[in-house]
């Protein structure tokens, strides 16, 4: 695993392409991991992280310090993180998954959106998707106040805006900033209870790994959406947001 995980490293490093001082700062954390400091380059990438980076590489090789450092549920974390910033990062998916496992945690399946992630950004895919929709409208309107009344331009127009309406939706469903805002993965074993308190009746243990969708928060607790389908409250301590907001 030692020089699968340094392999990974290794081919992470050339897609970091940011400001010189980033780089920089990308490049020491690397020399620090590969010295096999790893808690000076959880740091050091913990550092990019707060300067506001979207860069997968950062994530995957924050993911890989983690995981030396035997904190598997916080290597989990920056995987998806990575996986999500670049659908097509195999490097990403491949350690998730082996993380996952050691876990105990179900792999999740790769869907549509998943797959189309991984050949088009979401963003393009939107952007494509609205021209299209737009195009087929204005191909329907042309169609229908023409002087001839053109049936076949008609069916066209339709189905033109069908396909961009289409991929307006995958793109969304696919967005880690949409998909992703609400889920959290547990860091810590911990029990789930019926109300925010240590008092409260125990509904299910969540082990570390296991992702959550987080429906609402009060004081120092959470209440998510556990597996068996009921809802729990579970300390907010115990959870890490996947998705990360923009710095400010």
């Amino acid at each position: 695993m030692l020089r699968f995980l340094s392999l990974l490293l290794l081919l992470a490093a050339p897609l970091f392409a940011q400001a010189p001082d980033a780089a920089q700062s990308f490049d020491k954390a690397n020399r620090l991991y590969a010295g096999q400091d790893y808690e000076g380059a959880r740091q050091a990438y913990e550092k990019i992280v707060k300067s506001g980076t979207r860069d997968a590489a950062v994530f995957l090789n924050l993911g890989h310090a983690e995981y030396r450092l035997d904190r598997p549920a916080l290597a989990a974390i920056n995987y998806r993180r990575a996986l999500a910033l670049d659908p097509a990062n195999g490097a990403a998916r491949s350690s998730l998954e082996h993380v996952q496992r050691e876990l105990g945690q179900p792999t999740a399946g790769v869907g549509f959106a998943d797959l189309a992630g991984q050949y088009i950004s979401f963003d393009l895919l939107a952007l494509l998707g609205s021209l299209l929709f737009w195009a087929g409208l204005l191909l329907v309107v042309f169609a229908v106040f023409s002087k001839q009344r053109r049936s076949g331009l008609l069916v066209l127009g339709i189905f033109v805006a069908i396909i961009g309406a289409t991929a307006v939706a995958v793109s969304w469903a696919g967005d880690s900033r949409i998909a992703l805002a609400q889920i959290s993965v547990v860091t810590d074993d911990v029990a789930a209870r019926s109300a925010p308190a240590e008092n409260g009746q125990k509904l299910s243990d969540l082990k570390q790994g296991a992702a959550v969708r987080v429906l609402a928060s009060r004081d120092a607790w959470s209440l998510v959406r556990l597996p068996v389908g009921i809802d729990g409250w579970v300390p907010s301590a115990n959870l890490e947001p996947v998705f990360l907001p923009p710095a400010p």
